[in-house]
């Protein structure tokens, strides 16, 4: 029986040591700088219809991938983060791409036509395409 506890006391030590190395790890990970990544160029739009027509091969092809977008924005927000957001037009008028920015953008208001690039997170099908991590390409 002593034996037994004994063995199972190490065994959850080397996995609390394991757990503890893993959580280390992932929170010290470098983070994606997408201003040095080679980006696929879309407009706002064409990279909705991707989505709205097929959503699986779109993910296969922007999910996850630096995209530069150029398109007309619709509205200019703060996330709960303090994060400027945008979103620019598509040609449904309830569905935007929704593009957070890293760090606040200068000079831009509603209305004018910009180049983002950020990193493709998703589509909420009849909502929104998620973009993260932009920068306002000049």
């Amino acid at each position: 029986m002593k034996k037994t506890l004994k063995y199972f006391l190490i065994a959850l030590l080397v996995v609390a040591i394991v757990a503890t190395g893993f959580v280390i790890y992932v929170y010290n990970k470098p983070h994606r700088n997408v201003a040095n990544e080679k980006a696929v160029t879309l407009t706002a739009e064409q990279l909705y219809q991707a989505f709205k027509d097929n959503e699986q091969h779109a993910n296969q092809l922007y999910l996850d991938k630096a995209i530069e977008l150029t398109g007309r924005i619709a509205q200019i927000t703060t996330n709960q983060q303090g994060q400027t957001v945008i979103d620019f037009n598509t040609a449904d008028s309830l569905v935007t791409i929704n593009c957070t920015f890293k760090e606040a953008p200068q000079n831009i208001k509603v209305g004018d036509s910009i180049h983002f690039k950020g990193i493709c997170t998703g589509y909420i099908p009849d909502m929104n395409v998620v973009m993260n991590n932009g920068i306002l390409v000049k």
